[in-house]
């Protein structure tokens, strides 16, 4: 494996329930000598992707951030979504919320709140189940059957003991029929108090679609009128799935 790819595997093993290694166990999991292991480290600190704290304890660098930042202000989704994202807030007083696919978990590039509304546990960047929710259903729907099979072999279990299909065969069809319906709407799947819907945003086929989706309270989505909801959201999907046709 090249140096590169090694070093790439170093930031990989950070998470939320390991923001802080030890040298010694990231060249343990990795496989590495210690004098490789350490130069690895070394030249990422150099680069400020890794900082040192304490006792040879490492977390993520400065440089991580300045990326953070430069990708929030250069990407053109983002771009595109936001003032949108801020108008549906205005229109619906619910959350709003923009997601993206990547391996095995959905996260949150970008949300909105109405009116500073603590509900949303998770924020931009942590990582959340792919098989609960309404981002991730819309978002497997509108993806290639390859996927889909491989999310269910996954994380089968889940599935079944949600109440939400049983096999695979099943599977495909909700999610065939999620497709064709152009939205899911989901109550207290990945947390009990929240309810929220979601459609796809299908701007490329060489990428996974997005999910634009409003969150808040189940009471209040016990309330609303499914169908305006569906129409605010899917005319902002359908005006940023043009944008990005007439750039290509």
């Amino acid at each position: 494996m090249s140096t590169s790819n090694n070093m790439l595997n170093i930031l990989t093993l950070f998470s939320i329930e390991e923001p802080v290694l030890d040298a010694d166990i990231i060249c343990e999991k990795l496989n590495f000598s210690k004098p490789t292991g350490y130069r690895y480290i070394k030249d990422l600190v150099a680069h400020g992707l890794l900082q040192r704290l304490y006792g040879g304890q490492y977390t993520f660098g400065p440089k991580i951030s300045v990326m953070d930042y430069i990708s929030q202000q250069s990407n053109p989704i983002l771009r595109l979504s936001i003032p949108l994202m801020l108008d549906i807030v205005e229109q619906t007083e619910f959350s709003c919320c923009l997601t993206q696919f990547y391996e095995d978990y959905c996260i949150d590039i970008h949300h909105e709140s109405y009116k500073d509304s603590s509900l949303l546990a998770y924020g931009r960047g942590r990582p959340r189940p792919a098989y609960v929710g309404a981002a991730p259903k819309i978002i497997l729907a509108n993806t290639a059957m390859k996927i889909q099979k491989a999310i269910f072999q996954k994380y089968h279990e889940h599935f079944i003991s949600s109440g939400f299909v049983e096999t695979e065969a099943e599977f495909l069809e909700k999610l065939n029929q999620i497709k064709k319906q152009g939205y899911y709407l989901s109550k207290g799947e990945l947390e009990p108090h929240l309810g929220a819907l979601a459609v796809p945003i299908i701007y490329s086929t060489k990428a996974f679609p997005l999910a634009l989706s409003i969150v808040g309270s189940v009471k209040r989505f016990n309330l609303i009128h499914v169908e305006t909801i569906v129409e605010i959201l899917t005319k902002a999907a359908n005006h940023i799935e043009s944008e990005f046709k007439n750039a290509e």
